[in-house]
């Protein structure tokens, strides 16, 4: 408790906001850093904001972002967000808030502490708020929404311009490689070879953990199946975001066997595309915020599991995809392709209108006022 109070003792008072400073990831191409950085890119609008990230020049995301890049300057009216995992928390300039994303059902014990000496602790959904809520956390809990950003969107040209030969199923996460995932891929991957043996159908996995070498994903794949699969196609090299927004815009179905998510930006994206969504029905998931059953197709989920040790604490329960409900999504979307078409637009106009970074950076500044 006392290194808690000593790591967050403001260095400088304040009492008005006139500078955010955030502490965590920004400038690399991760869930998290996304999130962080598109809402400082709005926040910047609206007040002046820094970063101690380290800067980047590889990732064409940070294009035009060197004014983040400064050595800080706190000012006299400062505050400090931290985004990043709560272990971390130290240094703060004016009044400490938190910003933190988790899933499951339980959070680590040492997080508690650090997390309620911050004012407020902003979290991007209502089963994250509850999460919190549930281990101990007492202080003011705020739902901020992550967005999308308006790059997303459908483009029926995308699948015009081109010779449509195959039904394409989509999946974009960061998959381990280990069965029991959270993103549920190797569920997938069953699946799929299983239900579509002879259909013009392909999966498509594109993997974003290109930050980490030394998977051969085919190889993986194969030893999950016993088998070659021609039809499933893996991407797992950086592009950029123009590039990734046109594999959703180009694919038919995206697919999202989840085991839990704190809010879900993939699945939000790929709706906002206007694709229709195959998703896991999870009352402990952040995505259950905006994905509705009037556009959504819905994996059962009838189990809990042990989320990975290797990112989880003991007794953070994770929901468990039905295997054969996945694959019944999969079989009626393919054979309903009007219908789900017509979904994923429904879906795009609800996720566009209502998610956006702008009014997620409009509510925390009102939250920090």
């Amino acid at each position: 408790e006392k290194q808690v109070e000593e790591n967050l003792t403001p260095l400088i008072e304040g009492t008005t906001i006139d500078k955010i400073i955030l502490k965590g990831n920004v400038f690399n191409p991760t869930g998290m850093a996304t999130a962080n950085r598109e809402l400082l890119k709005e926040l910047s609008k609206l007040t002046k904001v820094q970063t101690n990230d380290i800067w980047t020049d590889v990732f064409d995301c940070n294009e035009g972002l060197e004014y983040l890049n400064e050595p800080i300057n706190p000012g006299k009216k400062s505050c400090t967000i931290f985004a990043e995992a709560p272990q971390h928390w130290r240094d703060c300039y004016g009044k400490p808030y938190g910003m933190c994303v988790h899933e499951g059902t339980k959070i680590p014990e040492l997080w508690v502490p650090q997390i309620n000496k911050m004012s407020k602790l902003f979290v991007p959904s209502e089963a994250t708020k509850n999460l919190f809520k549930w281990n101990g956390v007492h202080i003011p809990i705020v739902v901020i929404p992550h967005g999308v950003s308006e790059i997303y969107k459908p483009n029926r040209k995308a699948k015009e311009g081109e010779e449509k030969k195959n039904f394409i199923f989509l999946s974009v996460n960061s998959w381990t490689g280990r069965e029991g995932d959270r993103k549920g891929t190797e569920l997938l991957i069953k699946a799929f070879d299983e239900e579509f043996k002879d259909e013009k159908v392909i999966l498509l996995l594109k993997i974003s953990t290109f930050f980490e070498s030394g998977r051969n994903y085919a190889d993986i794949i194969k030893t999950i199946l016993g088998h070659h699969n021609p039809k499933i196609m893996i991407n797992d090299e950086y592009v950029s975001e123009k590039e990734l927004v046109q594999y959703y815009q180009k694919s038919d179905c995206f697919v999202a066997p989840t085991r839990g998510e704190g809010f879900g930006l993939t699945i939000a994206n790929a709706i906002a595309c206007g694709l229709p969504t195959i998703v896991t029905k999870d009352s402990n998931s952040g995505h259950m915020d905006f994905c509705k059953k009037d556009f959504t197709y819905f994996i059962d989920s009838h189990e809990t599991i042990q989320g990975d040790l290797s990112y989880y604490v003991p007794g953070n329960m994770l929901a468990e995809p039905d295997f054969e409900s996945l694959k019944k999504q999969m079989r009626y979307v393919y054979e309903n392709q009007e219908e789900a078409s017509g979904k994923g637009m429904k879906g795009s106009k609800f996720v566009r209108e209502n998610f956006s970074w702008k009014e997620s950076a409009k509510k925390l500044m009102e939250e920090l006022k």
